[in-house]
């Protein structure tokens, strides 16, 4: 055989370039791939753990547990807590006669992804998710707001988030809370009269979507009217309004 034409170094570049090939294929197609899969990851992570802090607020609520403490793992974003006086969401709550009209603040627990645009919320009561810079919401797990058909009575929970100061944090956290109190409210609604409803979203982002979605459904049966952040519900004989300060300690 003649191998006068034949050299090392073509085989060797001719490998090389396709080593270089690949690897930069792998860069630009199969990382962005495992960030956002890990992105995930971590927003489901943090989904489950704040239905298990929601979880834990009942039991502070409503099984007279004194003090709780919850354990996560907070990855690839940052946890937050956010006082009610800072947070601007509110829940007004109003009716005919007697005249009665109240602005309910709430507080919140936030954690906002790094990698990604997904946000996660704990809002009186219900957890939600949104993405950033979109309008849409949706509500995991509900809050305990209900129509008592047979006495025609209407149950409101407030869950109010009280803090000393901002809290923030990431990796390993430990969210210490307690039942700082609770006041009940039985007010006679009139017949012919409507208990209104009126939700403001806070700092943590636009849940209108989701908490919509829950006040017109089965459960709780109200009517959205206008304006678009208003809802009715009549036919009530006696609205109580339950509403519990809990406090976190720390992070």
């Amino acid at each position: 055989m003649n191998e006068k034409a034949v050299s090392e170094a073509v085989g060797f570049v001719l490998i090389l370039g396709i080593v270089i090939s690949g690897i930069g294929l792998v860069t630009l197609y199969g990382y962005p791939v495992l960030v956002k899969e890990q992105s995930n990851t971590d927003v489901k992570n943090m989904e489950r753990a704040m239905i298990v802090i929601q979880n834990d607020m009942k039991s502070l609520c409503f099984k007279n547990v004194p003090y709780k403490e919850t354990s996560l793992q907070v990855s690839g974003g940052t946890f937050e807590v956010i006082n009610a006086t800072q947070y601007g969401g509110f829940i007004n709550v109003t009716n005919g006669t007697p005249a009665f009209q109240k602005n309910y603040t709430i507080g919140a627990l936030t954690y906002r992804s790094d990698r990604g645009t997904g946000v996660t919320t704990l809002e009186n009561g219900a957890v939600m998710i949104r993405q950033e810079g979109a309008t849409g919401s949706a509500m995991l797990a509900e809050p305990r707001w209900f129509y008592d058909d047979s006495t025609d009575t209407f149950v409101i929970y407030i869950m109010n988030i009280t803090t000393e100061a901002p809290m923030a944090k990431s990796g390993m956290t430990t969210v210490r809370m307690s039942l700082e109190g609770s006041d009940t409210q039985s007010i006679p609604v009139a017949p012919g009269d409507n208990v209104t409803v009126e939700y403001t979203s806070g700092s943590s982002g636009d849940y209108s979507v989701a908490w919509e979605n829950y006040l017109t459904g089965s459960s709780v049966g109200m009517q959205k009217t206008a304006p678009s952040n208003y809802y009715e519900r009549s036919g009530v004989a006696n609205l109580v309004i339950k509403e519990y300060r809990i406090r976190i300690h720390d992070i």
